[in-house]
């Protein structure tokens, strides 16, 4: 699918803003950017968005926990986050791995709900954020919050001319299955993204050196 930001090392020094319905669902009922739904229901257009580098000019190892930092607001109480990390080969195709079940993959996932955003300070670290889940602190409606996400860590080799995507969305997306959400509480309405100057979203990826 179409990608509509771009992953850079350096943030933007003006403040922009992507934003996204929550509100779809599929004929089938169901989750509408889950893996399963696409199965029942077909080919259905992308939730959220998306933002991927430039082809990576070098092999490029990941390996060890991930974050992504939002800068995030909606026209609800509350937002759903759903992350997906993947690795998109010069053909523009999904490189998958094979899951605990056989089950295509993407690279990494993670997911929080932004009321829950609220961080136990004695056990987080930068590039690991825990929750602390005693209490849910709602959103005012447009008032931007930060948001961090904990990505399940990785151990990855990105081929050179290969480009890292990161998918945010308001559903379970790409290779979700068999651990696809039903929620009955989904959120819904108008989720926006900030980029750049003092609300730069970021994703901290564990890149090793070469030696």
């Amino acid at each position: 699918g179409e990608t509509e930001g771009a992953l850079v090392t350096e943030a933007p020094k003006k403040v922009g803003s992507l934003s996204y319905s929550a509100s779809g669902m599929t004929k089938a009922g169901v989750a509408s950017a889950s893996w399963t739904s696409t199965v029942l229901a077909g080919a259905l257009p992308q939730l959220g968005v998306s933002f991927e580098t430039s082809p990576l000019g070098a092999d490029t190892e990941v390996t060890g926990p991930v974050a992504l930092v939002l800068w995030a607001a909606s026209t609800t109480e509350d937002m759903d986050i759903f992350a997906t990390i993947r690795n998109i080969d010069p053909d523009g195709k999904d490189v998958f791995e094979q899951g605990q079940q056989g089950q295509p993959v993407p690279v990494a996932k993670g997911w929080l709900r932004a009321s829950h955003r609220r961080q136990d300070p004695a056990l987080s670290l930068p590039y690991r954020p825990y929750h602390a889940h005693v209490e849910r602190e709602w959103l005012k409606a447009g008032e931007p919050v930060q948001v961090e996400v904990e990505i399940w860590p990785t151990s990855m080799v990105f081929k050179k001319g290969h480009r890292i995507r990161l998918d945010i969305q308001p559903r379970d997306g790409v290779g979700s299955a068999p651990y696809t959400h039903y929620c009955a509480d989904y959120n819904t309405g108008t989720n926006t993204i900030f980029t750049g100057g003092g609300r730069a979203s970021y994703l901290l990826l564990p890149v090793i050196p070469k030696k």
